[in-house]
């Protein structure tokens, strides 16, 4: 057995348990997309962004985790570029590791506000559903006589909601978001036989990033600090370089887990595309080859506009 695997049917046997931990999906080309984390991003650019992404995570695993999402956002009031203005956009992601799966939709709204001719403060909120749900069917347990192979399989689904916060210029911006803000105690639950419980915590994400300009180079190095109850701080640090609005590659770096290399190509106004390849760092490198993620992008009703986002980069 994989040790993945190995690991992951170890814990689900120690009852009774709660399972926990960092639950939502890592992104690594969440620079290329921060409306995924954070809901105040709706309707920052000029147009409408639409992005699918499919990540693989931990290749050669069996059951490693396998995320697929698609989000979308535009301004509502677009001809007010000097004004406030408001955002409104939508997300689908569905993840899976092993017998668990997560899948949530939600609908977001953000109103930019113009503090000053160089700067915006952007806030925003998203609600929906999520789903949560753990096939007993493909637990393989050491005791046949388990009481969980008497169960079926456990689901439910509850109220979604995020919220965020990003402060912008066209080179600098700060973000603070917290997904699961009502950390689903309406989907906490027991599996009555066996003690095990289902409960998904409130995640906290704080970005910030700056783009310094030498002709048509940019460099943007960036950071991440992500975190939640009962496990430790995750940190990601990212250096990107672009050249024009033609193309990008970075790196980025991962705190005792991943060192991933990104690129990313405009190739015109309205279409692009990022790729990312993590190499793992920690024990789990010797049964995988690396974590894949690629980013599909669409801007509707950018024809005359720039390849590069103005705001979002």
């Amino acid at each position: 057995m994989a040790y993945y695997k190995a690991v992951l049917l170890g814990t689900v046997l120690l009852l009774p348990m709660a399972i926990i931990g960092q639950q939502l999906p890592h992104y690594t080309l969440y620079m290329a997309n921060n409306f995924i984390l954070n809901p105040a991003l709706a309707g920052i650019e000029d147009y409408t962004d639409l992005k699918l992404s499919v990540r693989s995570q931990w290749v050669g695993i069996e059951d490693a985790p396998k995320t697929l999402y698609l989000t979308a956002h535009a301004p509502i009031n677009n001809h007010l570029i000097k004004q406030n203005r408001f955002g409104i956009g939508g997300k689908i992601f569905m993840d899976k590791t092993g017998p668990l799966s997560l899948s949530s939709a939600e609908v977001n709204a953000a109103y930019h506000i113009r503090v000053s001719r160089r700067y915006r403060l952007s806030l925003g909120i998203g609600t929906g559903a999520i789903h949560h749900r753990l096939a007993i069917n493909k637990l393989r347990l050491e005791d046949p006589s388990d009481k969980l192979y008497g169960l079926s399989d456990f689901g439910k689904t509850a109220p979604w909601v995020n919220a965020g916060i990003w402060f912008y210029s066209t080179d600098l911006y700060v973000g603070l978001s917290v997904q699961n803000l009502l950390e689903q105690r309406g989907l906490s639950a027991s599996l009555t036989s066996s003690g095990m419980q289902l409960r998904l915590q409130r995640h906290y994400f704080v970005t910030a990033a700056y783009r310094f300009h030498f002709g048509d180079f940019y460099l943007t190095p960036s950071a991440m600090l992500k975190f939640a109850s009962l496990i430790p701080p995750g940190v990601d640090i990212n250096l990107k370089a672009q050249f024009s609005d033609l193309m990008w590659t970075g790196i980025n770096w991962r705190h005792q887990d991943s060192t991933g290399i990104m690129v990313g190509v405009f190739i015109n106004p309205t279409m692009n595309i990022a790729y990312s390849y993590d190499m793992t760092n920690s024990s789990l490198r010797k049964h995988t080859s690396g974590s894949h993620e690629i980013i599909l992008g669409i801007n509707i009703n950018n024809d005359w506009g720039p390849k590069c986002p103005p705001r979002a980069w």
